[in-house]
């Protein structure tokens, strides 16, 4: 049996007798499925399916505490993705060495303010972390911030022993250059 990529690249070396368009166009579809890899459904079904929900989310007029409410209990299902209590197992009760870890290994530029108990958190990226919209970039999506203010919450409550409270200043999602929390511990 022909693969549909040995069928196009036929076609494109003039090894195909159907005549369907011109050679130029099969080549370029050719090297398009050279370089993508092929779409999951049930990805691109998530996605179009989170996307939907978040624009309605978004257009329903929620006040701001209805909309964090919703979307921050969300942040459970990326936590457990990254098994959080155990990737800062070694940093609990040592808050400038998971200070460092960010440093160091995310990229994360942090600065910690004593006097109101408050680390200021730069992503310092300038494209949205989110794994559900890693392939979405055309559309901006504000509410999920509050899904990031969960997770960080969270992952920060585990290293400080303590509950903390996480509120997002800046963020990709609402027009920022890049997202900015503040921690207050």
């Amino acid at each position: 049996m022909t693969s549909r990529r040995s069928f196009i690249k036929g076609c494109a070396g003039l090894a195909c007798a159907c005549c369907f368009g011109s050679v130029f166009d099969f080549t370029a579809k050719a090297n398009e499925l050279e370089k993508k890899p092929e779409i999951n459904r049930d990805e691109a079904f998530a996605l179009q399916w989170i996307t939907e929900l978040l624009d309605s989310l978004d257009k329903n007029n929620l006040s701001d505490s209805q909309l964090r409410e919703i979307v921050k209990s969300t942040s459970q299902a990326h936590h457990d993705l990254l098994n959080v209590p155990d990737m800062v197992k070694p940093y609990i009760g040592k808050p400038d060495e998971f200070i460092e870890f960010l440093q160091n290994s995310w990229g994360w530029i942090v600065r910690n303010d004593n006097a109101k108990q408050m680390l200021i958190v730069d992503e310092n990226k300038p494209v949205c972390v989110c794994p559900l919209l890693k392939n979405c970039s055309d559309k901006l999506f504000p509410a999920l911030c509050y899904c990031s203010e969960g997770f960080a919450e969270k992952m920060f409550s585990y290293v400080f022993q303590k509950p903390v409270e996480v509120k997002v200043e800046a963020s990709i999602q609402r027009g920022d250059k890049s997202c900015i929390y503040h921690v207050f511990y």
